[in-house]
């Protein structure tokens, strides 16, 4: 007598779908883990402060490339390259602006945002730099109307920039040395030049004052 096998009565558990990856996509754990070509010791103090724009504008157009969401079908490929891409955007619009750069690290990794609601009060400009400000925006209202206004205004222009430029100097300093007050400080005197100097491309012809308008 043949002994008829009886049927399995366990219920196999369905696979569930993997989630869409895309080759050749970066490690998008923080910004600086997008671009480990140009970026690979991280932030400073592990890193200098600046970086190289060229290799980073490099290194964004080949991830670009690779993750762009024409090369994917409509789907889930798609959407994750969409999302990827938006992703490197933003890392590198902020990487590639000392300002941006400063206020991210400041709030990603020491946890200090010096662009929240309440940073008039908890990031208040030092007096001595708030003094030079203000000696700018009066320097503004008396020359707005003179003959020689524009001439002026691209002086102060020039002196904005090196204002500027000395600022990102200490800034990078304190962040490669670890002393996070004064980064903090140098970069609330950077958000106040960037103003500045925002104020001072808009001018035109006949005006006396600058709004000063803070970044992000």
């Amino acid at each position: 007598m043949t002994q008829r096998r009886s049927a399995s009565t366990e219920t196999s558990t369905p696979t569930e779908p993997s989630s869409p990856t895309l080759a050749g996509a970066p490690d998008i754990t923080n910004h600086y883990t997008i671009f480990p070509q140009t970026l690979p010791a991280g932030p400073p103090p592990g890193s200098t402060f600046a970086i190289s724009t060229s290799d980073l504008r490099r290194e964004f157009l080949q991830l670009q490339g690779l993750v762009h969401p024409d090369k994917y079908p409509n789907g889930a490929e798609k959407q994750l390259a969409e999302a990827l891409s938006a992703r490197i955007n933003e890392a590198y619009r902020t990487l590639l602006d000392p300002l941006q750069r400063a206020q991210y690290i400041l709030r990603e990794w020491h946890g200090i945002d010096v662009t929240a609601e309440d940073a008039s009060t908890k990031h208040a400009l030092d007096a001595e730099t708030l003094m030079e400000v203000m000696e700018v925006q009066e320097t503004i209202e008396e020359v707005g109307a003179s003959a020689d206004a524009e001439a002026q205004i691209n002086a102060l222009k020039k002196d904005n920039e090196r204002r500027v430029g000395e600022c990102v100097e200490r800034l990078g300093e304190a962040f490669e040395k670890g002393v996070l007050e004064a980064a903090r400080k140098e970069c609330i005197r950077l958000r106040f030049w960037y103003s500045v100097g925002e104020g001072l491309r808009e001018w035109e012809p006949g005006n006396t004052e600058i709004r000063l308008m803070h970044s992000s």
